[in-house]
């Protein structure tokens, strides 16, 4: 069975392409096309994929590159039509220079993951950041996991506990095995609590939980049948939630079911981050500085490691 992959692109096309250099040696025979879809980049970054040495390496890989109209980066995006529970007509009254501006209602395909969710051919899309090194076989691991349990929509990194104030009373594994830190559950507290027993969402509450989409897997149908049902879009960011927060969470109350078959053994199969920080902290102090993204180290390890000589523009 052959799968896609999506992966969102902003002014790192040398690590995105090492990244998916990984990825080709462990997994290079279940992958037909890789959706890039870059957040207007506007440097350049599109010639790198583009480039005859990217596209020869990368055979016979089908690279489908698209540039967004608007940059979105990390905003909560508003789609016309798609508006999701709490954007009834109170919110939107209430913030209506949001839903007048025409700059705020986005051509929905500049989300990230949504162009390949919606022109993949496959049954399984693969999803993953751009600073993602692979040491074994994720993509086979996941359709195994969703070939035993075919009624899994997602499958993938399971958490996002440092962000949960639930995080002292429940951990990963509690929710994988079907024990939620509260009846409230999926939401989670936006401050921390001292009973979870005690805890209710009028205290005040966010969406911590969630599989993330750094590294995850999506049964393509029945993920656009969520966003079609919830008016979410897995790939967008939304009030008191992360990228796919509020989206898995509509999941999950709708009764989509969800699995992490590497749990314990992920640091064996990939890591992300491997340059030591995270892809956002490149372009903003997110509390400990700046991080300085060192392309030459990716493209010395692009010809050490894959005898892949880095094109000029």
């Amino acid at each position: 069975m052959k799968i896609d992959v999506a992966v969102n692109s902003y002014k790192k096309p040398e690590s995105l392409i090492y990244t998916l250099m990984t990825l080709k040696k462990v997994a290079g025979d279940l992958i037909d096309t890789v959706y890039i879809n870059d957040d207007c980049s506007n440097d350049g970054t599109c010639d790198f994929y583009r480039s005859p040495a990217v596209q020869e390496y990368f055979k016979p890989w089908k690279l489908d590159i698209r540039e967004n109209h608007q940059n979105i980066y990390m905003r909560t995006i508003y789609v016309k039509g798609y508006y999701v529970a709490y954007m009834n007509w109170l919110y939107r009254l209430k913030h209506r220079s949001r839903f007048i501006n025409r700059k705020n209602s986005h051509d929905k395909y500049d989300i990230r993951y949504q162009y390949a969710l919606e022109h993949t051919d496959k049954k399984y899309l693969f999803v993953i950041h751009d600073d993602v090194q692979f040491y074994q076989n994720v993509p086979e691991v996941y359709l195994k996991t969703f070939a035993e349990n075919p009624d899994l929509t997602i499958v993938g990194d399971f958490g996002q506990c440092w962000r949960c104030h639930f995080s002292p009373f429940c951990t990963t594994k509690d929710v994988l095995n079907g024990k939620k830190p509260s009846v409230w559950w999926p939401y989670t507290p936006n401050e921390k609590i001292e009973n979870p027993d005690k805890y209710n969402p009028k205290q005040g509450f966010q969406y911590a939980c969630r599989v993330n989409e750094w590294c995850c897997m999506l049964n393509v149908k029945q993920a656009n049948e969520v966003t079609e049902k919830t008016r979410a879009f897995f790939g967008n960011t939304y009030s008191h939630a992360d990228t796919g927060a509020y989206w898995f969470a509509e999941a999950v109350r709708r009764g989509y079911k969800f699995a992490d078959p590497l749990l314990e053994k992920r640091d064996a199969y990939y890591k992300h981050q491997w340059q030591g920080y995270t892809g956002t902290s490149v372009w903003e102090d997110q509390g400990s500085g700046k991080a300085v993204y060192n392309r030459q180290q990716i493209i010395d390890l692009m010809k050490s490691e894959f005898n892949f000589e880095w094109p000029e523009k």
